[in-house]
């Protein structure tokens, strides 16, 4: 999840995972939470959300995945195990060196210009498995090189083709 802000969008994700997979903390799977306001990222590494924010959750959920805490709801255990926050600038260097089968940039390239999103997208693809998804905004629209290297799969959805990305 990349500018990931507050933690909503990879705990989104998580609670996903684990409601489809529950032993999914057992299995090999990561989420990378990112954003480059260290503020930000120390809220999402907290895990504590007032009630009002987790609202859109259904009881059941916020029952068996969140407990009580002073200010809140705070995220359990099994969440906390997937997910990993990072701060991270997109146009910096990225200590990653790929390998994911998902990534989650919704709202967040609208901020650059369109040289910058060109060079984003393009390193999302180098970064993706080939047959991996890159998920943006209603309001983003994918252009440059990394057209060569996504094939268009729904409203705001691309897959990675097979292939080398240089």
């Amino acid at each position: 999840s990349a500018g990931c802000s507050n933690g909503h969008e990879p705990y989104s994700i998580a609670l996903t995972i684990l409601s489809m997979m529950p032993d999914a903390a057992e299995r090999d799977i990561k989420i990378l939470a990112s954003d480059i306001d260290p503020n930000v990222v120390a809220f999402g590494r907290a895990g504590i959300y007032d009630e009002n924010a987790l609202e859109p959750v259904p009881r059941p959920m916020q029952q068996r995945w969140f407990r009580p805490a002073q200010g809140g709801l705070e995220v359990t255990d099994p969440m906390r195990e997937l997910v990993s926050f990072r701060e991270l600038n997109l146009i910096g260097a990225w200590p990653m060196r790929g390998g994911f089968d998902a990534i989650f940039c919704r709202n967040v390239t609208i901020y650059f210009d369109q040289p910058t999103r060109e060079k984003i997208w393009h390193r999302f693809c180098q970064q993706l498995h080939p047959q991996g998804f890159l998920f943006m905004g209603h309001s983003e629209r994918l252009t440059g090189a990394a057209t060569k290297h996504l094939v268009y799969e729904g409203t705001t959805s691309y897959r990675r083709l097979e292939g080398e990305v240089a």
